[in-house]
């Protein structure tokens, strides 16, 4: 692994970007995700280089899919941001991990309050192509939950979203409106298991959104949580 990130560096050195490209589709899955993350950390330690390695990561996810090995690597907004350029291609939203997860399944469980990504991806469906983005939002991990379902049942966010990060999310569920049995079941089951020992009540902001997402009475649905 080593030897390819130096060679990398070697060719960014020179901005040798056909070569680099080359070198990167003759690499293994395990060894593009590292080079995607070597990347990222470079432009994040220097402002001034940010776009062009950005330029760069579009290059490499245009010329080859992105690797199911660097799925979980897009877990934060400023991840997102970096590599946006390039997830329009190849259907980069929709590619899974071997637990059936998209990028979105791990944005959404580790996505911090205060930097909340469901206004900008609201966005990127607006004004961007990204048809992919929409079928994402539907997948289902092996544990049958969606990106939303993940949020809503395994984010460690408790507080109610803020009000342009709230709207965006509900506008993101309309999208995902339809709900298999296994998925609701899913879904509540691990609410439950987030919730513990304690007792949900209608004021719980997880309760409001998993009512709204899955379009039922939050009576019903505290009843499904608390048997």
């Amino acid at each position: 692994m080593q030897s390819a990130i130096e060679q990398l560096n070697s060719r960014l050195q020179h901005h040798q970007l056909k070569e680099l490209i080359a070198d990167y589709q003759s690499v293994s899955g395990v060894l593009q995700a590292a080079q995607l993350q070597h990347i990222y950390q470079l432009a994040c330690s220097s402002e001034v280089k940010y776009l062009f390695l950005q330029n760069v990561a579009a290059h490499l996810l245009e010329a080859s899919p992105l690797p199911s090995e660097a799925v979980a690597l897009i877990d934060d907004i400023d991840k997102l941001s970096f590599f946006t350029p390039g997830l329009k291609f190849q259907n980069a939203f929709c590619i899974t991990d071997n637990q059936g997860n998209t990028l979105l399944h791990h944005l959404f469980t580790q996505c911090q309050t205060d930097k909340l990504p469901f206004n900008y991806l609201r966005s990127l469906m607006l004004f961007e192509s990204n048809e992919s983005l929409g079928v994402a939002l539907k997948t289902l991990n092996k544990q049958q939950l969606s990106p939303i379902g993940c949020f809503i049942a395994l984010n460690s966010t408790t507080q109610m979203l803020a009000k342009h990060e709230f709207s965006a999310l509900l506008a993101m569920m309309e999208v995902d409106q339809s709900h298999s049995p296994s998925a609701v079941s899913a879904l509540v089951n691990t609410l439950k298991q987030f919730y513990g020992t304690n007792q949900p009540t209608n004021a719980d902001s997880k309760v409001l959104l998993c009512a709204a997402y899955l379009q039922v009475p939050t009576a019903q649905l505290l009843n499904s949580l608390n048997q």
